[in-house]
């Protein structure tokens, strides 16, 4: 019985594979056809993934102070910005990481950028912002108006 769940499970696991590379195939091939209708004649790039740090977010009364975790990112490239009651954070990393190890479905991606955007309770004033990176740690204070 065992054995033929586990048969079941792998013949399941092969069609997806099949069926996730005739999409990522189609999409390419339409990609493509519409840009070479646009540029002319490109090769696609194949765009690697991007990963959401977490973070963790304390209101300390007459400030917000906000820890994101960002490991082997670029400290040259890490972006912080702020739209309306958002934050939005950025970051290479050095190095591109690979995903082949971890499962069969994510096979071939790479991740080589951090990307968040974290809701915050008020609107900030990018002025009375502080940003310091320390061992892979963007730390945000932001001070209440």
């Amino acid at each position: 019985m065992s054995d033929s769940i586990d048969e079941f499970f792998k013949r399941l696991e092969k069609k997806l594979r099949e069926i996730e590379e005739s999409i990522r195939k189609d999409v390419e091939k339409l990609l493509s056809e519409s840009r070479s209708e646009v540029m002319g004649p490109t090769k696609i790039k194949t765009l690697g993934e991007v990963v959401e740090p977490l973070y963790t977010m304390r209101d300390m009364g007459d400030r917000l102070v906000i820890y994101v975790d960002l490991p082997y990112a670029s400290e040259g490239t890490i972006d912080v910005r702020f739209e309306d009651n958002k934050m939005i954070i950025s970051a290479e990393l050095k190095k591109a990481l690979s995903l082949n190890n971890w499962s069969e479905r994510y096979k071939g991606i790479e991740v080589k950028q951090y990307k968040t955007v974290i809701d915050l309770p008020f609107s900030p004033n990018p002025e009375k912002t502080k940003i310091r990176v320390k061992k892979g740690v963007v730390e945000v204070t932001i001070f209440k108006t």
